[in-house]
């Protein structure tokens, strides 16, 4: 209104990666109340305003719709990087084209073409379009030098984070990116939300790997990694995350959880933390910060529970409070249910602060809502410091009542 006062004639507004609060909000545990807040000031913006504003244009790398913020907006066309019928005024305007990058090598001469298509070259737009990263051709046409200029964004942390919670077939399709090879034929949608990355389900990771640039889709309608530059991005993540090169010693270790293998999974969650955990990570945080980096090393290595029938959550409010990790058998499977409360050492020792986990899930009822078929429950508190862990659990059995009956398996 302001601006159109001033200037004394509609305005056009241009915003550039518009979900990008959105995401902090998701990663910073406030995405209910940042929604809300975003979904009045954009309706207020660009919902019947067209006094003040003529156009608007929005930039990001989810569209967020249905339950997001722009829900209330019925007016917005949509053009995202895949759509083959793409209108043809945006279709080369997510990057440059290759006629583009061609004008530009002509200037430096010591740079070949072919090589620049190697490290940069790789996404499609609307299934025709070639397209390089503006980002780093500009930086290569600075330097002179092929190397990789890729910038991480905040979707970058994102998507580290959920790398630890993929299925072993999410796994064994990223070794098989690595090789060159074009994997997960799935459907990519126009309006994921953060929110259901809190699923775990894969298909939600592959779809914002898209959208934020590190995998593109060939005519097949498969994924695979677009360039040189991107690949080396991806081999950094790898190299930090344990399930990729520790197979063997995550399946046995989940193994004996699942069975109750208390003492088992003890010692080889202990190695686990000491040979692959990053202690400058653990030293530069503190709190709920260790807590979370903590709790995120362990769903990676819970994550493949759900190959063998039982479901995964995390953070959901069951009893008094929030629980940590509950890991529960399907309806038809014959398995135990698991709690785990994580806790970071303070003041008290390792094994008392592991047995302040424990007497947390009963004091705050984390067994409330556990399914019928559940008929036992191992409760676990793992307390943590630095490169140290404590385990410490007991085996309950249901009895005909519905109360439950436990046995201390650890100390």
């Amino acid at each position: 209104m302001y601006l159109r006062q001033h200037y004394k004639k509609q305005c056009i507004v241009l915003i550039d990666e518009y979900d990008s609060p959105m995401e902090c909000a998701y990663n910073e545990g406030y995405y209910k109340e940042a929604n809300y807040f975003f979904k009045d000031m954009f309706s207020s913006l660009l919902n019947n305003n067209d006094e003040n504003v003529v156009k608007a244009m929005l930039v990001g790398v989810l569209r967020i719709a249905k339950s997001g913020f722009l829900s209330g907006l019925n007016n917005l066309k949509v053009c995202p990087l895949h759509k083959e019928r793409l209108s043809p005024l945006y279709l080369d305007k997510f990057g440059f084209t290759s006629d583009e990058v061609e004008l530009l090598l002509s200037l430096c001469k010591n740079l070949q073409i072919d090589d620049v298509r190697k490290w940069y070259d790789g996404y499609i737009a609307g299934g025709i379009i070639h397209l390089y990263n503006p980002w780093s051709i500009i930086n290569l046409l600075s330097d002179g030098i092929l190397s990789t200029y890729w910038t991480d964004t905040g979707s970058t942390q994102t998507l580290k984070n959920l790398l630890w919670k993929t299925s072993s077939s999410f796994k064994e399709s990223v070794e098989k990116l690595l090789k060159g090879e074009y994997v997960a034929d799935i459907e990519i949608q126009d309006d994921l939300q953060y929110l259901d990355l809190d699923q775990f389900e894969d298909s939600a990771i592959w779809i914002l790997l898209y959208y934020a640039g590190y995998l593109t889709m060939n005519s097949e309608k498969k994924l695979g990694i677009p360039n040189k530059e991107i690949r080396s991005e991806w081999h950094k993540w790898v190299i930090n995350v344990p399930f990729f090169t520790k197979k063997k010693t995550i399946t046995s270790m989940l193994n004996n959880l699942l069975q109750g293998n208390l003492d088992l999974f003890s010692k080889e969650f202990e190695n686990m933390i000491v040979d692959t955990l990053s202690y400058y990570d653990i030293i530069t945080s503190s709190g709920k910060n260790a807590e979370y980096i903590y709790h995120v090393f362990c769903l990676g290595m819970f994550a493949n529970a759900r190959n063998q029938g039982y479901i995964v959550r995390s953070n959901r409010e069951t009893g008094y409070e929030r629980y940590d990790v509950k890991i529960v058998p399907k309806p038809g499977v014959n398995g135990t249910a698991i709690i785990i409360e994580f806790k970071i050492r303070d003041k008290k020792s390792l094994h008392d602060t592991a047995q302040e986990g424990l007497f947390q899930i009963e004091k705050k009822q984390y067994r409330v809502g556990l399914e019928e078929n559940v008929k036992k429950l191992l409760e676990i508190g793992i307390a943590f410091e630095g490169k140290k862990a404590c385990v410490l659990g007991h085996l309950l059995y249901r009895t005909d009542k519905g109360t439950w009956n436990k046995d201390l398996i650890s100390d």
